[in-house]
């Protein structure tokens, strides 16, 4: 079954940027309270049709569609807050010799993802993809059979592959040199997969939103999109450098592994530029400059972590006059 009366489908689009995820929590805890303002105390998970995320994106997700239904959204922005200013510290604990660890890069990843395990399994208990308050989409990576993979879960039709919910984002969050590999087991068939971030492919998971979002709501006649960036940095390479880079050079972590940003910055301008020019998409875009600040995706020390609050606060700022449109369509 397909929906099919929705005249304005609403998405909420979360980018991956491991700690900058503190930016897109900033920017919801915000527009929760000015929706509270106005009198709208309607949960994310019944304002929006459809909740999409990538890597840390996909925390966030789960994090606002998890039972229980009358668990409200200040608790859970509540929650996030603090793993994002506290608890970041556990699953990319700063190195005591920074070298060393840059060096144990090229061999195995960065941190044995062990703490990540363990505070996806207290907040997202044992729930699975079933439970979804909404509709729901988080990209991933299969290496077993080297191919993209959807977790997906829609409110009106049976899902033939059910996961849990902690599974899911430890799988999409399995940055590579970073975290090591996510081997799970889908519930429903009992087939076991090797994933990795969805970031790879699908940094910015708008565009597939949308098209999941075109086949449960195939006769709305607009799609509003709200797509939450982690900031944005601009960092250039000499061509003369580049081109005596081979394999190491360009995984060099040294150099913040250039290949795998590479990859996740220019998705994210081309489901910009391809969402854009889409004729049945109204997007308002969220998305601020780290120009002077760390772009790390693990850089999970203090000043950091204050640095990108400060950023979260500038975002709000500029975008005043957007977030009060979207307050008014909510």
């Amino acid at each position: 079954m397909k929906y099919s009366n929705t005249d304005v489908v609403k998405i909420l689009s979360i980018d991956g940027g491991g700690v900058r995820g503190l930016i897109p929590c900033m920017f919801l805890s915000h527009l929760r309270k000015e929706l509270d303002r106005t009198g709208n105390t309607t949960s994310f998970h019944k304002l929006f049709n459809i909740i999409s995320g990538t890597s840390t994106g996909s925390i966030i997700s789960l994090m606002l569609i998890k039972p229980p239904k009358d668990y409200s959204d200040n608790e859970r922005l509540e929650l996030l807050l603090d793993l994002y200013e506290n608890k970041t510290k556990l699953i990319f604990p700063e190195a005591n010799h920074e070298i060393a660890q840059h060096t144990r890069q090229f061999f195995r990843p960065k941190y044995n993802g062990k703490q990540l395990k363990k505070l996806l399994r207290q907040n997202l208990k044992d729930y699975t993809l079933d439970d979804s308050l909404t509709n729901l989409i988080v990209p991933t990576y299969d290496m077993r059979d080297m191919s993209s993979f959807l977790f997906k879960h829609n409110n009106s039709a049976i899902n033939t592959k059910n996961f849990l919910l902690k599974d899911v984002a430890l799988a999409s969050s399995a940055a590579p040199t970073y975290l090591p590999p996510a081997n799970i087991r889908c519930i429903s068939t009992g087939k076991s997969y090797c994933f990795v971030d969805g970031g790879i492919y699908c940094n910015n998971p708008s565009l597939c939103a949308y098209t999941y979002a075109k086949n449960i709501f195939p006769n709305a006649k607009k799609y509003l999109i709200i797509s939450l960036g982690t900031g944005s940095y601009t960092r250039t390479y000499k061509c003369k450098n580049i081109k005596k880079w081979g394999i190491l050079g360009w995984m060099n972590p040294f150099n913040k592994v250039p290949l795998l940003s590479a990859f996740m910055d220019s998705q994210i301008d081309s489901d910009n530029y391809v969402i854009s020019n889409m004729a049945d998409v109204k997007e308002y875009r969220f998305e601020v400059s780290l120009d002077g600040i760390s772009s790390e995706l693990d850089d999970s020390s203090d000043k950091n972590i204050e640095f990108l609050k400060g950023k979260a606060s500038e975002l709000i700022l500029a975008k005043k006059d957007e977030i009060n449109k979207i307050v008014k369509i909510l």
